[in-house]
């Protein structure tokens, strides 16, 4: 397939969202010669597959690791291992409750995979393979609305500007797409109905992340992740812990503490500290000496859109033909982040179906 853009119009399809099912799609797009935008506020691709660095540490602050299952995701995870991208991290996590007790050993033999320099490596892989001449990701720019106009999609940005493309596809939060939409007058009446219902549904978990950097090893257990019970009044508001030393993405000892979707509903809008001090509180049990002492810095992340709480079945859910607009992303068919990638995949080959008059 051959690119149909056309004059007045900066790209067959524009894609919102640069994590991973986004950038899966636009990846399936470009293989089928259609010229690209993907636009991301954040400053690099990855979404939730994000790494960040505190002071000499490194820590994974959203998607601790994925798994492989299905053939396609298996496909993209070998070239990114051949690539150095990714790397296996072990075959599973010790499992805990709230104080260490009931400590059960790791390892199911299913493989668990990790990016070699943290979990932006798999995002960051598939973007730096975009040929520029037709695909290219824009970082650090918010969109404001997408609408329809002319019988081409709009997609308004913060700055005033404006894109066209003859297709969307949307890989946002759901209820910020839905928001966008809004914004662009596509709610109530270019939506389809059945497809508005869908996303109207569909809710997430928020979570938070607390990430320490120590001044020595840490007491969590090889392979370095400690996966907590299930939520009730005895478990405490840790749900994962994370050793990005054992990882082995950061030089120097840190963790990244992920907090309960209870804890973090509850504690959504308190103080950044107040909530640090509580799971700080309740993550000492794996931390060498005084916390007081053995924590050298910290920074916690608010994930408003963390983990979808009502998801739907299938992979895509279409919002309109014409032009065409799907929306795709973790909340859709199977979760995580193979999901996602799956998601993604599927939106891209509808839109190309949908750009060739095959459907």
């Amino acid at each position: 397939m051959t690119s149909t853009t056309q004059a007045g119009q900066n790209a067959d399809v524009v894609i919102v969202g640069a994590g991973v099912a986004g950038l899966v799609a636009a990846r399936e797009l470009l293989a089928a010669g259609l010229r690209v935008i993907v636009l991301e506020k954040g400053r690099g691709v990855g979404g939730r597959m994000a790494t960040r660095r505190l002071g000499a540490a490194v820590c994974d602050h959203g998607a601790q690791f994925f798994t492989v299952r299905g053939r396609a995701f298996g496909t993209l995870v070998r070239e990114a291992h051949d690539a150095g991208a990714v790397a296996e991290w072990c075959d599973g996590f010790t499992r805990a409750t709230a104080n260490g007790g009931g400590m059960l050993p790791p390892g199911d033999g299913h493989p668990r995979w990790r990016g070699t320099s943290g979990m932006t490596g798999l995002p960051k892989h598939i973007a730096t393979a975009f040929d520029p001449a037709r695909g290219e990701v824009r970082a650090g720019v918010k969109v404001a609305s997408i609408g329809i106009a002319a019988a081409r999609v709009t997609v308004g940005i913060d700055d005033g500007s404006m894109l066209r493309a003859a297709a969307a596809i949307v890989s946002s939060p759901v209820p910020q797409s839905l928001e966008l939409m809004v914004a662009g007058g596509m709610v109530p009446d270019a939506i389809d109905p059945a497809a508005l219902r869908l996303l109207a549904g569909i809710d997430y978990d928020p979570c938070f992340a607390l990430m320490l950097v120590l001044d020595r090893p840490s007491l969590v257990p090889s392979p370095g992740g400690i996966q907590f019970e299930a939520e009730g009044p005895a478990n405490g508001p840790i749900a994962w812990l994370a050793d990005n030393q054992q990882k082995g993405i950061s030089s120097v000892p840190s963790l990244t503490v992920h907090a309960t979707a209870a804890f973090s509903r509850e504690h959504f809008d308190a103080p950044a500290d107040d909530v640090a001090e509580k799971l700080l509180e309740a993550a000492a049990a794996w931390i060498d000496g005084p916390v007081s002492t053995a924590v050298i810095e910290r920074s916690l992340q608010r994930w408003k859109f963390a983990q979808p709480k009502t998801p739907v079945a299938d992979p895509l859910v279409v919002a309109c033909t014409q032009p065409p607009i799907v929306c795709c992303g973790d909340a859709f068919g199977t979760a995580k982040v193979e999901g996602a990638a799956s998601s993604g995949l599927a939106a891209a080959r509808w839109a190309v179906r949908v750009l060739a008059g095959e459907t």
